[in-house]
């Protein structure tokens, strides 16, 4: 991202506001989020395609299937990292990449039948769930089953004889000792017994069969003494445990084996989930912000239809107030916006800005509509851009900032520049953003500078003003006030006309900031003589 824009221009028009809310569901599709590619011109073929495939994944945006198979997949990259350079993956393992065939194959047929997007396709492991499945039990489990070899069968059936025979010798002597002495034993063969039973007691620590395995103030227990033959039979279960081990290793290594043998299928299939899991997620951010597809030129325009800065829709959502759209065409290569504070200026270079990022990213847009052409490089100057490392004053940082941003306006740039020089005395402000806007006029990239001087802007400039409080009937705005005394800057916004109308249509400036002044109580005589100002007298 940061080649087409840098980080703190990012921040400056709200680029977090679009990518906070793509949220992939499976680790595959966050891994892809992070490499979401920035497309550039002469890539438009691309991001069409790339359009096309978020227009035909649309179908599968509340598919059941796909939701759960995004939603359970594991990662399991490193696993299969390890059997491609052939290490031997444990029962664990084995399990998570049995569990990620058995969701692939959810959807398999879904992508498989695609015809012209590849990177969606999904592999058929279906060998590997008959790797991991042997019995073909399709149950969401995993272990090491005695169907995969005939050794480790007859050593299970071995051992479980042992244990089974040491179990029926037990049996035979609790029940003898139930019978000799009366008593009820537990489950596992133990005798517990208060002290005060001293005669039985006794009695039992004498037989041979039994020894005090345990004892507290008023308590005794007593369990069964293993015999030669169950010492025998211990012996012989540790021994086929021990081979048992060894063979299951031995299968484990070819399962493993096996599992790296297809690792180019289990990428390929890494990739396909991650890039449907994010083209969704893409899909989630356009529904929930009303965005739409734009229209992708190979000319270097840009036309917005009812365009919105989403990080301020939000603030002012926050505030139960609405958001203003606002159209507006670049294709000149440079435009001035004109208008006092408070007209939103700002807000629409952030908003043209953000849509252009959005575009870059493969995102729809928060327009009604959007034709453009792709910028090689975005460059942003709003705000206090004061470096105190560098000593530099807000003007002298503002400076330096454009002048780099200059050096690439043959070379398809988007430029945007709030309040060009308002860090300077007016004379000299006025004399230099004329000069930049001048400049600009005639380059390649397309430019967009909001300021004040409202004729800096010379002939093949498209200047445009934010119409404000042009249309307001001010005596009926003046008597609203009167009547909400406090809520004097509510009512102002709320009645502002964010809109852009040309500059060479209107018949005189208008005078937003000494209504304003007026109508927030600037005493009759100042308002009076900057209005005597302003006609030149």
């Amino acid at each position: 991202m940061e080649s087409l824009i840098d980080r703190n221009s990012q921040e400056k028009i709200g680029i977090d506001s679009l990518l906070n809310r793509i949220n992939p569901l499976s680790p595959y599709g966050k891994v892809k989020k992070k490499d979401m590619p920035v497309y550039k011109p002469g890539q438009e073929d691309l991001l069409k395609t790339e359009y096309n495939l978020m227009a035909y994944l649309d179908n599968y945006y509340l598919d059941r299937d796909v939701f759960s198979m995004l939603n359970h997949v594991k990662d399991i990259t490193e696993s299969i990292r390890r059997a491609e350079v052939g290490e031997v993956l444990t029962v664990v393992e084995l399990f998570e990449i049995k569990n990620f065939a058995m969701q692939t194959m959810r959807v398999y047929k879904t992508f498989r039948d695609n015809k012209f997007y590849d990177e969606i396709r999904i592999e058929s492991l279906l060998d590997v769930i008959s790797l991991l499945d042997p019995a073909g039990e399709k149950l969401n489990t995993f272990y090491i089953y005695d169907a995969y070899s005939e050794k480790l069968r007859m050593i299970r059936t071995e051992k479980s004889q042992a244990i089974h025979g040491i179990k029926t010798i037990k049996k035979e002597i609790k029940d003898r000792i139930q019978k000799d002495y009366s008593v009820k034993m537990s489950l596992k063969g133990d005798i517990y017994l208060n002290k005060s039973e001293e005669d039985l007691i006794r009695s039992l620590d004498e037989d041979r069969r039994l020894y005090c395995s345990d004892q507290t103030v008023s308590q005794v227990v007593f369990s069964i003494k293993n015999t030669d033959e169950m010492d025998c039979l211990d012996n012989k279960i540790n021994a086929l445990k021990a081979q048992e081990e060894d063979e299951e290793y031995e299968i484990r290594r070819y399962l493993s084996r096996e599992v790296g043998r297809r690792s180019a299928k289990f990428r390929k299939n890494f990739s396909a989930i991650g890039k449907i899991d994010l083209v969704l997620a893409k899909l989630r951010q356009a529904k929930t912000t009303d965005s739409k597809p734009p229209n992708i030129i190979k000319d270097h325009r840009i036309e917005i239809t009812n365009g919105r800065h989403l990080k301020t829709e939000e603030v002012l959502a926050r505030k139960n107030r609405s958001y203003t759209a606002v159209s507006i065409k670049l294709d000149r290569p440079a435009t001035s916006i004109t208008g006092a504070n408070m007209g939103g200026k700002t807000v629409t270079l952030k908003m043209i800005g953000q849509i252009a990022c959005a575009v870059a990213l493969g995102l729809y847009v928060p327009a009604e509509a959007c034709t453009i052409g792709l910028s090689g490089r975005i460059f942003v100057s709003i705000g206090d851009e004061q470096s105190v490392e560098k000593g530099l004053s807000t003007f002298g940082a503002e400076i330096q900032n454009l002048a780099e941003a200059f050096k690439h306006v043959n070379d398809r740039c988007l430029i945007l520049i709030d309040e060009l020089a308002g860090g300077t005395n007016p004379v000299e402000g006025f004399a230099i953003t004329k000069s930049i806007i001048n400049y600009l006029s005639d380059k390649h990239s397309i430019s967009v500078i909001t300021t004040h001087f409202d004729k800096a802007a010379d002939i093949g400039v498209q200047k445009l003003q934010v119409s404000g409080l042009k249309k307001i009937d001010m005596r009926e705005l003046e008597k609203e006030l009167l009547e909400n005394p406090g809520k004097g800057m509510d009512i102002i916004t709320d009645n502002m006309d964010y809109h852009l109308m040309p500059a060479d249509d209107v018949e005189e400036v208008p005078k937003d900031a000494i209504n304003i002044a007026e109508l927030m109580g600037m005493q009759r005589e100042i308002v009076a003589l900057a209005k005597k100002y302003m006609e030149g007298k």
